[in-house]
């Protein structure tokens, strides 16, 4: 199945999956972006670059703690995405937070994230490492990087990295979860986390200025890696 085949069928996916949320999509702007905007915010992007770049995300060969990555010329579908947004970007604030359960124990050495550049400056934002809360969404914080430059919406397969130099110990079977969010100098930005091109639908959570709540549909691309504490 070619690229673009993928991306259109998940831009359906997703539609499907959010029929139930109140959605008005406006026209695409200068940039060829169509934003569904509801209680929960999404974007495609109707012209991808053509310019493919194959990517490895794990060069240094650590241990894959978890990845719903693709293959390197196709790590994620650069065209639709979730909003990662201040309350300043055009659309309303929102925050994103994937989960994930290591199999085994682990110390966390780089985290990896599909966050693209929409509009607004400064052309950065938040990724964090939360603890769990319930089961159903993010807790406490336990590490944080501001991670800027990110690649222009609608390319791949650049990826944002995030390095943990004092590895964060992670348990076998116990939920965490990776959040992008913005911070008080960020209010005018807008990222855009791009989906896994692994078609599943999953739980992460959203948070839009009044709190997390748990949401399923098709979860964002990411991956965290480091290495085994045996």
């Amino acid at each position: 199945m070619s690229k673009p085949t993928c991306a259109c069928i998940l831009v359906c996916l997703v539609a499907m999956s959010i029929a139930a949320v109140r959605l008005a999509a406006a026209g695409p702007d200068e940039n060829g972006v169509i934003s569904f905007k509801g209680n929960i915010n999404w974007a495609w992007a109707t012209n991808p670059s053509s310019d493919v770049r194959s990517v490895d995300p794990n060069p240094a060969r650590q241990a894959v703690i978890f990845s719903n990555f693709g293959k390197e010329n196709h790590l994620y579908e650069d065209t639709v995405s979730w909003d990662i947004a201040g309350p300043h970007s055009g659309v309303q604030q929102q925050w994103v937070a994937m989960q994930f359960t290591p199999t085994f124990d682990a110390r966390v050495t780089q985290i990896s994230v599909a966050v693209e550049h929409n509009t607004g400056s400064p052309n950065s934002f938040v990724l964090s490492l939360n603890a769990d809360d319930g089961g159903e969404i993010p807790g406490k914080e336990l590490r944080s990087w501001i991670v800027s430059n990110a690649p222009r919406f609608g390319t791949c397969c650049t990826v944002d990295a995030a390095r943990d130099i004092k590895h964060l110990f992670i348990r076998k079977g116990t939920q965490y979860w990776v959040v992008a969010s913005t911070n008080a100098g960020e209010e005018a930005t807008r990222m855009e986390w791009d989906l896994s091109p692994q078609a599943n639908e999953g739980n992460f959570a959203f948070n839009n200025g009044q709190g997390w709540f748990r949401f399923t549909a098709f979860p964002s691309a990411f991956a965290v890696y480091g290495r085994r504490v045996h």
